[in-house]
């Protein structure tokens, strides 16, 4: 018999081959944490303009001959960059508000010998000169945009070893506007102007008054950071006064004058530093000062601001010579009620312990002992007179006080002086080592400080000892030791 055929199943490799497809098309996982740090990158990659000045003037006036002189002109400004680039490109689009004509200048490009655009990578910083013409001279008005853009270089992170994952071809781009005016004297009549999409008839004020002038340069003040400077005699002490409304360095008639009412300090220093006044000085020996400083601007305003430095005394603080491991001690640093003011205790560089006010409370370790640990006094950082030594030693060994006759004829009274932090800890012992005595006995109730001193580390103990034959004379020779074994020196007692 014939046995029958198992039938075959057919497999459709189409379907399968189907699905092989499907699986290759599916896109590659994305990394989170690269997709992060690439957009991180990103956001941090900015590069940004910030101009000295925004706005840059050059004053025109008309003499008898109908010709024009400069009374003043602002011809530079320093255009600095913050962002680590390299390839850098720079341009200015000069728009001239008047008459919407736009002209752009890169650096040793310009087709006007008005303006020009210099990079100096060294200090990070772009210039920009405005030379105004004097043939055609009027009042006009140019905003000028800065702009940049540069691919940034990959610098190592602050917490790994890794670069920073900057896109390849990413350009970091930035900008900055500032504004040139013109100022004639007599541009009073009605102007002409030609601005795009038609004409239109622009009046033109005097701006030789001063309150045109004022309007131009805005608001004015001065006010210092600190309304009063409270530090020690004799001091060295700086305030910083901000000025609105005018740039320091190129707005103000000269310095400001300063006058001190009160004791005479003598000269105080003034410099400017990024729109603002520094002044510096020396504090009176005692007693408060009063410092006025008074600014002009260039537009003949005057103000006024006045603080005052007040000096305070750096008493002696007082300090130990001399600290043992275990013990408590509270120092009073006697610190001025100033600001600034700090008082510190190091073992060598390390800082031990500190305050601004108050007491130090210190307690050294026994592996401490034999270092020689410092106290100073800072004021404003600055360390006032020389640190002071405080040694840490081991406390040291007790010591035969005195041997007086005790209650009778044949009893003499010891008294022991040892160290401790606890009265008991490290009590003494005493010991005959020959004579004519005997009976060593502890006083009880006779414990007590050696001195009103704080914290106490001195203490007293009395023993009483007896003779040992009342026919040979009392005369013997002892020696304290404490807990720790250390002896004291030997008393020998022969009356």
């Amino acid at each position: 018999m014939i046995a029958p055929q198992r039938k075959r199943r057919r497999v459709e490799i189409y379907f399968v081959l189907y699905l092989v497809a499907l699986v290759l098309l599916m896109p590659d996982r994305i990394d989170p944490m690269q997709d992060a740090v690439d957009t991180q990158a990103i956001v941090n990659a900015r590069l940004e303009f910030s101009p000295d000045r925004m706005r840059l003037t050059c004053k025109l006036q008309r003499d008898s001959a109908s010709g024009m002189r400069v009374v003043s002109l602002d011809s530079l400004n320093v255009i600095r960059y913050t962002g680590t680039v390299s390839d850098l490109e720079l341009s200015a689009r000069i728009e001239e508000v008047e008459t919407g004509q736009v002209l752009t200048v890169q650096p040793g490009n310009s087709p006007t010998p008005l303006f020009a655009l210099e990079h100096q990578p060294q200090r990070n910083a772009v210039v920009f000169r405005w030379n105004p013409s004097l043939d055609q001279a009027s009042v006009r008005t140019y905003r000028v945009t800065i702009s940049g853009s540069g691919v940034p270089v990959r610098t190592r992170g602050a917490n790994s070893g890794d670069y920073d994952e900057i896109p390849t071809g990413l350009r970091m781009t930035g900008s900055t506007q500032f504004v040139l005016t013109t100022e004639v004297d007599d541009a009073s009549a009605p102007t002409v102007i030609t601005i795009a999409g038609g004409r239109d008839t622009l009046v033109l004020r005097d701006t030789t008054s001063r309150t045109a002038t004022a309007q131009s340069l805005g608001e004015f003040w001065i006010e210092p950071a600190r309304d009063v400077i409270a530090t020690v005699s004799q001091r060295q002490w700086t305030n910083r006064l901000s000025i609105g409304g005018a740039d320091p360095a190129r707005d103000l008639v000269g310095l400001p004058t300063v006058r001190v009412i009160g004791e005479q300090i003598g000269d105080v220093q003034r410099t400017t530093d990024q729109r603002t006044i520094l002044l510096s000085g020396r504090a009176p020996r005692t007693g408060s000062v009063t410092v006025e400083v008074r600014v002009v601007r260039r537009d003949g305003q005057t103000k006024t601001a006045s603080f005052v430095v007040t000096a305070h005394a750096m008493l002696p603080a007082k300090v130990p010579d001399v600290i043992y491991p275990g013990v408590d001690y509270v120092i009073d640093p006697r610190l001025p009620s100033i600001e600034n003011v700090r008082a510190v205790i190091r073992d060598g560089e390390r800082e031990i312990v500190s305050v601004t006010e108050s007491v130090l409370r210190l307690r050294v370790a026994p592996r401490d002992t034999g270092r020689t640990l410092t106290f100073e006094r800072t004021v404003d950082g600055v360390r006032d007179g020389a640190p002071e030594a405080i040694q840490v030693r081991n406390f040291p060994a007790p010591t035969i006080r005195s041997v007086n006759r005790g209650s009778d004829s044949r009893t003499k009274v010891v008294v022991v002086q040892f160290y401790s932090g606890d009265r008991s800890v490290n009590r003494p012992r005493l010991r005959i080592l020959d004579g004519n005595a005997t009976d060593v006995k502890r006083l009880a109730g006779n414990l007590r400080a050696s001195s009103s001193e704080r914290p106490t580390v001195s203490w007293l103990e009395t023993f009483e000892v007896t003779q040992r034959d009342p026919a040979r004379p009392f005369t013997f020779r002892l020696q304290a030791f404490d807990d720790r074994g250390i002896q004291s020196a030997q008393w020998i007692e022969d009356n």
